[in-house]
């Protein structure tokens, strides 16, 4: 019995002799790509005005052609301003106020629209409303807002040109601000009756008006004491009217005569003058030193509306010192 447990402890011993050793393994990682997309979010335009000055607090309820005023259009981007690409403002003449769709508004019109653009590739300030004309953006006074923000304001300093047409009621201007973004999302906003005042400018393209040599007592004769073409431009938004008017005296150089508004030219040194438009002497008017209606005319183009034959006639007192006198004759254009 003893032999046989000895046996045993012995095979055991051998068997756990014949055992593996323990296994030990490396550290070691694993990846494998992965991604998600965000789509892009339209801008919105949430507010459209016109101001009178820069800092944008006094708006403007009608606008003159020719003077600044800041257009702000205020526009949030959940993907920062950053994203947005351009901003339109169209302002645009709008008959009846019917308060027509933007987008039938794609060209600009000297009269009746200007498109204003910020590019974001360059900064690019532009204006559209023709060719040759005075529309105009003031680039050095507009402003971008900070892109990096979520939300700001585009500020556009511009001048309406001078032949924007005048609106007499019901007709009125529109405005509309559109915002873009890099994939071409967009949003827009509009703004209704504004108000275009009348605005009327002339150019007298000759530089002098000479009678020359004048007998006395003589003139208001169709071809007596007459000058005639007399080049005057008139640039108008609207209807308007035509006025002249002479300086009360004329200065010689050691004399003076006066104008006798009434023509008759009965007492020593005084002397008259009539208008027109043209060589036309049955229309001529008596001119005085506030103004004489002489003409009417209609909304022009930007080169405005030119009379090149204007006409005055002389006529002065059978008594006159002897001299030669000056002073000025005035053209005006004047609201309807």
């Amino acid at each position: 019995m003893k032999r046989m447990f000895v046996s045993i402890v012995v095979g055991l011993a051998l068997l756990l002799g014949l055992m593996p050793a323990a296994v030990t393994f490396a550290a070691d990682t694993g990846s494998t790509a992965a991604s998600f997309s965000v789509g892009g979010v339209a801008p919105q335009v949430s507010a459209l005005q016109v101001y009178s000055d820069a800092g944008c607090t006094l708006v403007a309820a009608a606008l003159t052609p020719q003077v600044l005023y800041y257009i702000k259009a205020t526009i949030s981007d959940a993907n920062t301003l950053n994203d947005i690409k351009q901003v339109k403002i169209k302002v645009f003449y709008d008959v009846g106020a019917t308060h027509p769709d933007e987008s039938t508004i794609t060209v600009g019109n000297v009269q009746t629209a200007g498109i204003f653009t910020w590019t974001k590739v360059g900064s690019v300030w532009a204006v559209d409303a023709g060719a040759g004309v005075s529309w105009a953006i003031v680039s050095g006074s507009s402003v971008v807002p900070t892109l990096t923000a979520s939300s700001g304001d585009w500020i556009f300093a511009i001048k309406l040109g001078k032949v924007a047409t005048e609106s007499i009621a019901p007709n009125v201007w529109d405005l509309h601000a559109r915002a873009t973004d890099s994939g071409n999302l967009t949003s827009g906003y509009n703004l209704w009756n504004k108000a275009v005042l009348w605005y009327g400018a002339m150019q007298v393209n000759t530089a002098n008006v000479n009678f020359g040599a004048v007998a006395l007592g003589s003139g208001f004769g169709a071809n007596t004491n007459k000058v005639t073409d007399i080049s005057v431009t008139f640039i108008c938004n609207g209807d308007y009217n035509e006025e002249k008017s002479a300086s009360a005296t004329w200065t010689g150089t050691s004399h003076t005569a006066t104008l006798d508004p009434t023509g008759n030219c009965v007492n020593a040194g005084e002397f008259a003058l009539k208008g027109w438009i043209s060589d036309i002497y049955g229309s001529a008017q008596l001119l005085d030193a506030t103004g004489v209606h002489v003409g009417v005319g209609t909304q022009t183009a930007e080169t405005g509306n030119t009379h090149p034959a204007q006409t005055c006639w002389l006529k002065i007192a059978s008594v006159f010192p002897v001299d030669v006198y000056s002073g000025t004759i005035t053209f005006l254009i004047c609201n309807h």
